[in-house]
C-alpha cells in the first residue's frame, strides 16, 4: 500500500520556525514598549517645565504690585552666595527683600521678607518661598538695578527704534533658571517703580533688612 504525502501547505510549523517567529515578534515588543516610554518620559518632562514656568509667572504676580508701585530700590548685593535686593513698597513704611539663597538640593530658593520700617528681621528669617529649584548661576546675576536717567537698551545705530530710551523712574529686573529633571524653565521680567523719580534718594531706611 502507498502513501500519499500531504500537500506542502499542510505541513506543520517547525521547532525552529517557531522560534524565530517568537524571537522576530520580542524585538518588536522591547522597539514598541521603548517607543511608548520615551514618549511618556518625554510628554512628563515638557509637563514639568510648564507646570514649573507657571509657578514662577504665579509667584512673581504675587510682588507685582509692591514693586510696580514701589518708592525706592536698592542696589543689589550679594553676601556669600545668597543674593539681595530690597525695596520699599507703595506705603514707605513697607519693607521688603529679595532674597535668592542656596539651598540643600545644591540649587537656590527665592524668598520674599516683608516688614515694617524700624523693626528689620533677623539675619536668618525665612521668607515666603516665591520659587525653588533656582539654578545658582554666577555668571547672571538675579537681580540687576537700572536706575533714573539710565539707558538700559544699548543702542545699536542711530535709526534704532528706542535705542536712546531713559528710564524715567527705578527699575529692577528679575531673572531666573529653575530646573526640572534634565530640562530648564526661564523667566526675565523687568519691574518699573512708578513711585520713583529723579528725586528719589539714593539710601532708604528698608537697607536695614540686609545682613551686615
Amino acid at each position: 500500500m502507498k502513501l500519499r504525502r500531504r500537500p506542502a501547505g499542510d505541513e506543520g510549523t517547525t521547532l525552529m520556525e517557531l522560534m524565530v517567529t517568537m524571537g522576530v515578534m520580542g524585538v518588536l515588543g522591547l522597539l514598541f514598549t521603548a517607543a511608548v516610554l520615551q514618549v511618556f518620559k518625554t510628554t512628563s518632562v515638557t509637563d514639568s517645565l510648564s507646570e514649573a514656568q507657571r509657578e514662577l509667572a504665579v509667584a512673581f504676580q504675587r510682588f507685582d504690585r509692591q514693586l510696580r508701585y514701589a518708592s525706592w530700590i536698592a542696589d543689589p548685593g550679594k553676601i556669600g552666595t545668597t543674593q539681595y535686593v530690597e525695596f520699599a513698597g507703595p506705603v514707605t513704611t513697607d519693607c521688603y527683600q529679595l532674597r535668592l539663597a542656596p539651598s540643600s538640593d545644591g540649587l537656590g530658593v527665592l524668598q520674599l521678607v516683608t516688614w515694617t520700617l524700624g523693626s528689620p528681621p533677623a539675619a536668618n528669617a525665612r521668607g515666603q518661598t516665591v520659587a525653588s529649584q533656582v539654578v545658582m548661576d554666577s555668571t547672571t546675576p538675579p537681580f540687576s538695578k537700572q536706575a533714573y536717567g539710565a539707558q538700559p537698551y544699548a543702542s545699536a545705530g542711530a535709526n534704532t527704534t528706542g535705542g536712546d530710551f531713559k528710564s524715567v523712574f527705578q527699575r529692577l529686573r528679575v531673572q531666573l533658571t529653575t530646573r526640572v529633571a534634565s530640562g530648564t524653565a526661564q523667566i526675565d521680567t523687568t519691574f518699573t517703580a512708578l513711585n520713583t523719580s529723579n528725586l528719589t534718594p539714593a539710601t532708604n531706611g528698608c537697607s536695614e533688612g540686609r545682613p551686615k
